[in-house]
């Protein structure tokens, strides 16, 4: 959970005020562009999607380590099994 917050944060940091000095910065070339509180929802999608796809990314990670454990696991067991028969 820690992780998605971090990401969510990230993505707020790098939205707002970056997006905003980018704004002023292409004003004076572009001109008037669309109303600011118009973009707002679509940084809120980006940052709800930023947060789904690191939590997702976590949930994959965590099963790829159980399963990686699991097959560790079983060959440790087959090998000792294969000792004893030899045996």
């Amino acid at each position: 959970m820690k992780k998605v917050i971090a990401a969510m944060a990230a993505m707020f940091v790098a939205l707002v005020p970056l997006v905003g000095l980018w704004g002023i910065l292409l004003k004076q070339i572009l001109g008037d562009g669309p109303e600011e509180s118009l973009i707002y929802p679509i940084y809120i999608g980006l940052i709800l999607v930023a947060g789904l796809i690191v939590g997702g990314a976590v949930i994959l990670y965590e099963e790829i380590k159980k399963l990686r454990e699991e097959i560790k696991e079983a060959l440790i067991k087959a090998s000792k099994n294969q000792a004893n028969r030899r045996r």
